[in-house]
């Protein structure tokens, strides 16, 4: 995930009139991200062949100009993982999640300030508007360029007003990173907090396959077989391919709770 998706939206952002400085410098830190995107994409390639070395030396320039990049420490806290440091990778991903609830502010503070600006701009054209029609000036006659200006002006801040307040905000915490997340718990032993990540993960990626069957096998561990068996149903409903062991398994133990209780009913 980086931020070249972005790019479209940044320079807008950064141009607002009227942006303090601090909020100016504050903004500026997306540019910088924008800058790193093809050396952290590469470091990304050398992760996903495993040539760990390379990835670091890739990384460490990167960070010396943006330490908290969030892609940075989830490519580290990766190859950690590989490396069975467990708690280490923990570490860069709190990281990650601290950089990104912080590119979330700026984000919301950012766009709020784009939005307050196209609406005054939108409120003194249609001020503008209604001078003109309170004048008598006639919207047909030698005035309709100026009215037709005017009105397209409108239209064009209605246009970008709307793009604005259906903007989806990107700097969630992602999928991917839940379920490095629930991995490293998984294997520290933290298992109902790992539950938790994997639970986020298909809240954010509901076809992440991975995330379904690691949930499913951990509620299977703890002998939650009810809900087991329906996060089964769920994930295959969305055409999940779910382990077949693992869904042997589910269907076996529900099909057992499901005696059991037939068994402690009470004769008719």
């Amino acid at each position: 995930m980086t931020l070249r998706r972005y790019s479209l939206f940044l320079p807008g952002l950064l141009l607002v009139a009227g942006l303090r400085a601090q909020e100016a410098r504050d903004a500026s830190i997306f540019l910088r991200y924008l800058a790193l995107n093809g050396t952290v994409e590469q470091a990304g390639r050398a992760v996903a062949a495993r040539r760990f070395g390379e990835a670091q030396r890739l990384l460490e320039p990167c960070l010396a100009k943006v330490p908290e990049h969030f892609e940075a420490h989830f490519l580290l806290a990766q190859m950690a993982y590989e490396a069975k440091d467990f708690a280490g990778a923990l570490g860069h991903l709190e990281v990650a999640r601290q950089s990104l609830a912080e590119l979330d502010r700026l984000y919301r503070d950012e766009t709020a300030a784009m939005k307050a600006q196209v609406e005054a701009e939108e409120q003194a054209m249609r001020t503008s508007l209604d001078n003109l029609y309170s004048r008598g000036a006639d919207p047909s006659g030698c005035t309709a360029p100026l009215f037709r200006s005017k009105q397209n002006a409108l239209d064009y801040y209605e246009a970008r007003k709307g793009h604005l307040h259906d903007r989806e905000n990107p700097f969630a915490f992602p999928a991917e990173y839940a379920f490095l997340h629930g991995n490293c718990l998984y294997r520290l032993g933290r298992r109902d907090e790992a539950l938790d990540q994997y639970r986020q993960a298909v809240q954010k990626d509901p076809a992440h396959a991975g995330a379904w069957n690691n949930l499913i096998s951990l509620q299977w561990e703890a002998k939650a077989h009810a809900q087991a068996r329906a996060d089964l149903d769920r994930a295959e409903a969305g055409h999940i391919t779910i382990r077949p062991d693992l869904k042997q398994a589910v269907l076996a133990a529900a099909a057992q709770v499901s005696a059991q209780a037939a068994d402690t009913q009470p004769p008719r």
